[in-house]
């Protein structure tokens, strides 16, 4: 199908050689009209009394029509084609307020919802445009900063009773089933973390995270986290290989990074097979942590809401970093870049 653009200058172009059909036509009717029914007559030049009267040959009104038709033929053909053109520029300067729009849309997520889209110098309809677009994005500003405080109200509310069933299962842990116990443990302890985690999550997101800057070495960073991750892999005869060529420094709050990365590796072991490779380069715009590893076929139930991505996400964007996820060909891949400043 074609696109906007093309159907305005097409129905631009079509205009100008309908106008210029019609009036090719009445000339060729008039011109018939006055060579074969009108007669001539003009006085002679050398006697004013005389009065000559004529009229054009059957051949000759053909040949003059015929001339007139051959050249309205060849003149329509670059007459159409500069009105082409005009028709698409046109049109191309009329939709420029549509790209900026669209342009800036893009830049709005997430964590960019305050923005607002701006038109200059730009037509009534387009003012309405935009009119409409900042109110729909002011409602969906109000709506997710809803529903991220009720996230954070929630998880807030319930480590208060998660605490109080653990004690109370500590407690009573000499009077129950050991199997029991150590089960109940386990899963109010899985329950705890995952609270932590949306109270992280709805506090990263709503921008009150509190960041601590600190210089923080990369490579005996995921050297220390590593140690675990390997253990937990070797348990299913996986191995995690580390590659890092040389020491790389950014400015993070450790704690948090610990925690995205910490994320990041779990999912690799969790929902990955074989070998983990994790590669720590340094490149021209800064530093990039590879985790790359290969993944069977997709689950028929979903694993979740993807609480995990989505906490790594906003860390990240508290860290002024950035994390890009992608899945080709059997393989995921999780990278996380930082920008030298």
């Amino acid at each position: 199908m074609r696109s906007l653009r093309w159907r305005i200058a097409l129905w631009f172009a079509g205009s100008i050689v309908a106008v210029l059909g019609v009036f090719v036509v009445v000339t060729y009717l008039h011109l018939q009209h006055e060579l074969r029914i009108e007669r001539w007559e003009r006085a002679h030049p050398n006697h004013a009394d005389w009065t000559l009267h004529g009229s054009y040959s059957e051949s000759e009104v053909d040949d003059i029509a015929g001339e007139l038709w051959r050249l309205s033929l060849i003149y329509a053909l670059p007459v159409v084609a500069l009105a082409l053109g005009i028709g698409y520029l046109l049109a191309r300067r009329s939709f420029t307020p549509v790209a900026d729009l669209h342009f800036q849309l893009q830049e709005i997520g997430a964590h960019s919802l305050t923005r607002r889209v701006r038109f200059e110098r730009a037509d009534k309809e387009f003012q309405a445009i935009e009119a409409n677009i900042n109110a729909l994005l002011t409602r969906l500003e109000q709506a997710f900063r809803l529903l991220t405080e009720y996230s954070a109200q929630v998880a807030h509310e319930l480590r208060t009773p998660l605490t109080l069933l653990r004690l109370q299962v500590e407690d009573a842990a000499g009077r129950i089933e050991p199997a029991l116990a150590e089960s109940l443990q386990e899963e109010l302890a899985r329950l705890s973390d995952y609270v932590d985690q949306c109270l992280l999550l709805a506090t990263a997101e709503q921008g009150r995270l509190a960041v601590k800057a600190e210089t923080v070495e990369l490579r005996a960073l995921m050297k220390d986290l590593l140690e675990t991750y390997e253990l937990w892999a070797g348990q299913t005869s996986r191995t995690v290989t580390f590659i890092a060529a040389e020491e790389i420094t950014v400015t993070a709050d450790s704690r948090y990074l610990r925690q995205m990365l910490h994320n990041l590796l779990s999912n690799a072991v969790q929902h990955g097979l074989d070998s983990i490779h994790v590669t720590l380069e340094k490149n021209r715009d800064g530093a990039t942590l590879s985790i790359r590893n290969r993944i069977g076929p997709a689950p028929r139930e979903p694993r979740g809401a993807g609480l995990g991505l989505r906490l790594v996400r906003a860390l990240a964007n508290a860290l002024a970093c950035r994390v890009e996820t992608r899945s080709t060909d059997g393989f995921h891949l999780a990278e996380v870049r930082w920008v030298a400043t």
